[in-house]
């Protein structure tokens, strides 16, 4: 394939001008040919945007019609098995955002229609290409916090919700915080530390907007490694990991470009000497700071990273960097997070063709 990857976008809403149109336009060898939508105004407006040939509101006759290499199905979550079902059987490589559907069942309908050497599939969980997701992965590699204990999440925003579509608002539609936000730090308990998760136990509180507003989840990893989260539509914005472990802990904070802190177990935070260190190791990350703001900063930067990865994959064959069992396995963990917060009780996580752990970045 010498000359650029023809892309068809279906899904023309926030997501694919606020985040993907930025990365897009940002990484050579790939361009939108086409773009889809139920809603007419809004494809033709999108399809402007990214300089789109055609416009459809019909993907099956985009899918027909057009002469496509790939596919990114941007659509809400309930649209996604149906829309890369058909993208994958019409042979087309898939880019499909997260979470990878909505139900178990329809996970494993997109893993049958890729098959063993099918296109290319790829899952949207962007922050596997965050710059200090990456780092603190090999760092934990190399052993930096010891044996892990435990893990915790907060992934905050402050979305009142009063514009925000259905599909965001309800459960039975993929909307929530436990799903569509917590999914994505489900992704990076696993991605982080090479575990499953076997269990959760979760509290939920709904608003006058959200079914699922705000949640809290405990939960245990393979191996005893413990795992805890706040997830909240209406907070303020917030994305942290840390890790804690018998040699100290690793602190992620992703939306700092010196958000990468690591703490022996004999560091007290706000100690003088640690201070001056941080200081002077934030002056050393300043070529990182410069890179992500080219890139429209650090959050934005890892939607181009993930779409380098696919186009790489597309390309070379190299392994993707979040497979559809990838997917399904993060899925698992919200649907017995959802369930969870129905009965009050914990859960077990179904876990089937959750294929291999991690990935390839």
């Amino acid at each position: 394939m010498s000359d650029a990857i023809r892309l068809g976008v279906i899904g023309c809403g926030r997501v694919s001008w606020e985040r993907h149109h930025p990365a897009l336009r940002r990484t050579p060898g790939i361009r939108t040919d086409a773009v889809c939508d139920l809603v007419e105004e809004r494809a033709r407006r999108i399809g402007a945007l990214f300089g789109a040939r055609a416009v459809f509101t019909d993907y099956r006759r985009m899918l027909e019609e057009c002469p496509l290499d790939a596919v990114a199905v941007l659509t809400d979550t309930a649209a996604h098995a149906e829309t890369g079902v058909a993208a994958l059987e019409a042979g087309k490589h898939l880019f499909l955002e997260k979470p990878v559907a909505l139900t178990r069942d329809e996970a494993l309908r997109l893993i049958k229609a890729r098959g063993e050497s099918g296109p290319v599939a790829q899952v949207c969980f962007n922050l596997r290409w965050h710059r200090l997701i990456r780092q603190a992965r090999e760092l934990l590699r190399q052993g930096i916090v010891g044996r892990v204990k435990a893990i915790h999440s907060v992934y905050t925003h402050d979305r009142t919700g009063e514009t925000a579509p259905d599909w965001h608002r309800k459960l039975a539609l993929g909307g929530g915080v436990l799903l569509n936000e917590g999914v994505h730090h489900y992704d990076l308990w696993r991605y982080l530390l090479d575990l499953p998760v076997n269990e959760v136990h979760v509290r939920s509180r709904p608003s006058a907007v959200y079914e699922d507003e705000t949640g809290t989840i405990s939960a245990e990893l393979e191996g005893g490694v413990l795992a805890t989260g706040v997830f909240s539509f209406l907070s303020g914005p917030n994305s942290e990991v840390e890790v804690f472990g018998d040699k100290g802990r690793l602190l992620i904070s992703l939306y700092r470009f010196d958000g990468l802190q690591f703490y022996s177990w004999r560091t007290y935070p706000g100690a003088t000497a640690d201070r001056l260190k941080r200081g002077a190791r934030a002056l050393r990350l300043l070529p990182g700071l410069l890179s992500d703001a080219r890139a429209g900063g650090g959050f934005q930067a890892s939607f181009a990273g993930c779409w380098r990865g696919f186009i790489e994959a597309v390309r070379t064959g190299a392994p993707v960097g979040c497979t559809l069992e990838d997917g399904l396995a993060a899925l698992e963990v919200a649907l017995a997070s959802t369930a969870s917060a129905r009965t009050g009780a914990a859960e077990r996580v179904e876990r089937g063709a959750s294929g291999a752990l991690g990935g390839h970045v």
